[in-house]
């Protein structure tokens, strides 16, 4: 299943986020959206996910989601979202519990994605004993519960420290490897971007637009070895980023 924007605009009363955005994300591939700081990153996740409608154009689902899938799009947030008093497998459970799923289907399933996030010795624990990686691993897991045709994730490592952080990097890219998961992966942090998008998207400061698709070439399973490579991509989106992150800044300031 294919996600599109066509000639989207959104609007809170008079204030514009987001004008004239096409975007399609292929199913497969991961397309990471980056930004100036107010630009309508998160904005534009929300429409994809349909928890807004856009002021103008359309947000289409294009085909069929994979088999079994109990929900088309998932959320990963950046703060966990973790019930406290719930175990790992519990909060995972939580995604299935509205499902048409018996209980031990749902016991099954929370087995399997648990194996899959590497947390099959933590099921019982709960959040506050875990580290922020686990815990992140532990929404990931939550979200990939319903078989979801397309993840949204919206800066799901800002909150971790830079050594959990790369670790997770590693996980996703090992997970998507295995599982050939679809995703829109918002961040501020490029080498995030450069490591897991197939596509990055640069928006321009508010009102956002897309200034510029960038491909990377490079297969997922070679970006380990390829640092120097992805440090040019890199340099290449900062150049892009730079005029418009510090007129970004000058208006909120201003503001």
């Amino acid at each position: 299943m294919d996600l599109s924007l066509r000639a989207v605009t959104h609007r809170y009363g008079d204030l514009e986020v987001l004008r004239g955005i096409d975007l399609t994300i292929r199913a497969g591939e991961v397309v990471c959206v980056i930004g100036p700081s107010g630009c309508g990153k998160s904005t534009l996740l929300r429409l994809l996910g349909g928890l807004e409608r856009p002021s103008e154009g359309r947000v289409l689902q294009v085909g069929e989601p994979p088999p079994g899938s109990l929900n088309p799009l998932t959320y990963v947030f950046q703060d966990f979202a973790l019930l406290p008093w719930r175990t790992a497998a519990g909060n995972v459970a939580l995604a299935l519990e509205d499902r048409p799923c018996s209980r031990a289907e749902r016991r099954e399933i929370v087995a399997e994605v648990l194996a899959r996030t590497k947390l099959s010795e933590f099921a019982d624990v709960l959040p506050r004993q875990l580290s922020g990686g686990m815990r992140q691993r532990v929404a990931i897991a939550r979200a990939l519960a319903v078989r979801p045709a397309c993840l949204l994730l919206d800066e799901p490592l800002s909150a971790l420290d830079s050594q959990t952080r790369e670790l997770l990097l590693d996980d996703l890219l090992e997970l998507w490897l295995r599982e050939r998961f679809t995703a829109c992966y918002v961040t501020h942090n490029l080498s995030e971007a450069v490591r897991l998008g197939h596509r990055i998207v640069v928006l321009s400061r508010r009102p956002g637009r897309i200034r510029e698709i960038v491909e990377i070439d490079m297969p997922l399973e070679a970006r380990k070895d390829g640092l120097a490579e992805l440090q040019e991509q890199q340099r290449r989106l900062w150049e892009l980023l730079r005029e418009e992150a510090a007129a970004a800044d000058r208006e909120l300031a201003d503001a």
